[in-house]
């Protein structure tokens, strides 16, 4: 009877998790306008989403990481507008490429050896302007951030990236969309390795320059 009823237990906290996250998914849809991908797997330990999904888990967490960080700036208020301005706009893209370490382990980017394009995309690797700042490349051996110039950045060199980076599907444009207008792949964990692919390109964003780079994970 008592195992009876411990099964009984187990499979009703079984259905409470199930329809939580369904009636979360629900309300993020209908209420917030978000989309998720297919769900893979539910089970006693949690939700699996499928890549496509964690690609929209991605765009989500980098964007709260935006509104955070711009409040923070906010706070910062000085007299000077413009400079105000630059610093929110800088502290906001740095913010939204990247995701918390709880958002990374549900949208880590599936990495097959099977599978080429699921291994590439573009991430953002900091500001360059005489001297890097947000930098988010360091050498493979020492750990240490990357000092030299984005040229020198050659196809085929590996580093290890600064942060859980977003992954997205190709180069932003350098219009208002910019990054936003690219589709989220996933994220890469803090201290992956990676292989980049082609020249970093800087795109002049007024506020900074901004480099991104092609790379492949290994």
């Amino acid at each position: 009877m008592t195992e009876k009823k411990e099964v009984l237990i187990e499979l009703w906290k079984f259905t409470i998790l199930v329809f939580s996250i369904l009636a979360a998914l629900t309300i993020g849809r209908y209420s917030l306008g978000l989309t998720f991908g297919p769900i893979s797997e539910i089970s006693k330990d949690g939700v699996k989403f499928s890549q496509e999904a964690k690609g929209e888990l991605t765009d989500l967490a980098s964007r709260l990481n935006g509104a955070l960080a711009a409040i923070d700036e906010l706070k910062k208020i000085t007299p000077d507008a413009q400079t105000n301005l630059s610093k929110i706009q800088a502290a906001v893209v740095e913010a939204e490429q990247t995701v918390s370490e709880q958002s990374a382990q549900l949208s880590t980017l599936a990495v097959s050896a099977n599978d080429g394009n699921s291994r590439q995309g573009y991430i953002f690797i900091g500001n360059y302007s005489g001297s890097w700042s947000s930098v988010k490349l360091a050498s493979t051996q020492t750990g240490q951030p990357i000092t030299i110039h984005p040229d020198q950045l050659l196809p085929g060199t590996s580093y290890s990236v600064l942060g859980n980076m977003v992954v997205r599907d190709g180069l932003p444009a350098n219009d208002v969309s910019y990054y936003r207008g690219r589709k989220s792949l996933g994220t890469i964990p803090l201290g992956t390795e990676v292989r980049v692919l082609s020249r970093p390109t800087g795109i002049d964003r007024e506020f900074a320059v901004q480099y991104w780079a092609k790379v492949e994970v290994l």
